[in-house]
């Protein structure tokens, strides 16, 4: 009886480690440290072209379930650029973009600017780093002079979190595009693809707290 006790005990344990942590699945998924002069380079639609005000970092959760990212902090290599206010969530398979400043306007997708008034983001090369309350890296990346190029840097493919950084107007469905915050430019929802079955526990949860989060956010559901 202990033994089969101990047996369940265990596979319990194992069971909901290996539902994947959504802390662990916020990715950098665009970054912009270059951003084009004059009007070309609005990225945060406030109608005046700031080639500080303009850069910009997107995250994206990969995870089935919200993520509440109140105390974290995103970071150059030098310093913390912006602290995440308490009320900052992600919603599952979602983008959410940090903005260096200036005044962002008629947006359809969450957003902040940097806490500090500026994401420094340097042209030739620097480290992006996103940290959780308790000053855990949850996330990093390291960029040199490719972001020199008056464009940003994403994943390809987009969201993957596996995936490598190119020049925005490489991606397949670019079509000129310089940057794209807030959306993807395959045209997909961002949704991740269906889970494998140990995640269906995980799956069922996350999706009755994410509409749940809409609901509590005022978004549809």
């Amino acid at each position: 009886m202990f033994k089969f006790g101990l047996r369940c005990l265990l596979l319990c344990f194992w069971f909901f480690s290996s539902c994947p942590s959504a802390r662990a699945l916020i990715i950098i998924n665009e970054f912009l440290a270059d951003p084009p002069g004059g009007l070309s380079g609005d990225a945060n639609a406030d109608g005046t072209g700031s080639t500080s005000q303009d850069e910009f970092v997107e995250l994206f959760n990969t995870s089935d379930t919200s993520v509440d990212i109140s105390g974290w902090t995103l970071s150059d290599e030098y310093k913390v650029r912006h602290v995440f206010p308490a009320g900052s969530v992600i919603l599952a398979h979602e983008l959410f973009i940090v903005f260096g400043g200036g005044s962002p306007a008629g947006l359809d997708y969450l957003w902040q600017v940097a806490s500090t008034g500026a994401l420094g983001l340097n042209n030739s090369g620097d480290v992006l780093v996103l940290s959780d309350d308790l000053d855990q890296v949850m996330t990093e990346v390291s960029y040199g002079a490719e972001a020199n190029s008056d464009q940003s840097l994403v994943r390809d493919p987009e969201t993957d979190p596996d995936a490598g950084f190119v020049q925005h107007t490489q991606l397949a469905d670019a079509s000129g595009l310089l940057f794209s915050p807030g959306f993807l430019v395959s045209g997909s929802s961002g949704r991740a693809v269906v889970p494998e079955p140990l995640s269906l526990f995980c799956l069922g949860w996350g999706m009755s707290f994410s509409l749940w989060q809409r609901r509590k956010l005022g978004l549809p559901g």
